[in-house]
């Protein structure tokens, strides 16, 4: 047996990484921690662990890779817009779901209680918000107006083949 072993290649590198450990990342007032880099994936796919406090969400996007969310924690209200029209998936700790390519998304912690997800997606998820965190140490969107802040992040959005959408899921209005 231990023949067959030096035969297949294998690559160095196992590792655990725990809850609390892993890449920090926060965008305003949602937290992200970094399980699965791209470099750590071969550039073929992320993983994240995702915060949200209640009222906590990402706003309505799309992009040309899949995406997948399990809850950890808590309950989170994922929104979807499909020919025009939306719909909310309201989800609980263990549910599963699955966003196409280019499907069009957001999610929302409306609950009273903290939310946890694990996001899998590919590279251009990372490639982005590494984008964001450069650009925001760069002039710290913090002390921005709102609007100028939008710009910023659609231009950012749009280098990484994603689209941000001015469209607010919870008032269901368009955001100018």
């Amino acid at each position: 047996m231990k023949e067959i072993l030096n035969v297949i290649p294998a690559q160095e590198g196992v590792r655990a990484i725990k809850q609390d450990e892993g890449k920090p990342f926060d965008l305003g007032p949602v937290h992200f921690r970094w399980k699965v880099r791209g470099e750590d994936g071969a550039h073929i796919y992320t993983m994240f662990e995702l915060n949200l406090a209640p009222g906590g969400g990402v706003d309505l996007h799309s992009h040309p890779s899949p995406e997948t969310y399990y809850v950890l924690e808590g309950e989170v209200t994922f929104f979807h817009i499909t020919n025009g029209d939306q719909a909310a998936l309201v989800c609980d700790e263990g549910t599963t779901v699955m966003i196409p390519p280019n499907a069009l998304h957001a999610l929302f912690n409306k609950s009273d209680n903290n939310c946890r997800l694990l996001d899998v997606s590919t590279a251009s998820h990372q490639y982005f918000f590494d984008s964001v965190a450069q650009a925001d140490r760069q002039e710290n969107f913090g002390s921005l107006e709102p609007t100028t802040v939008v710009r910023r992040l659609s231009e950012i959005a749009r280098n990484n083949e994603m689209y941000l959408a001015p469209y607010d899921v919870n008032s269901g209005m368009e955001v100018k």
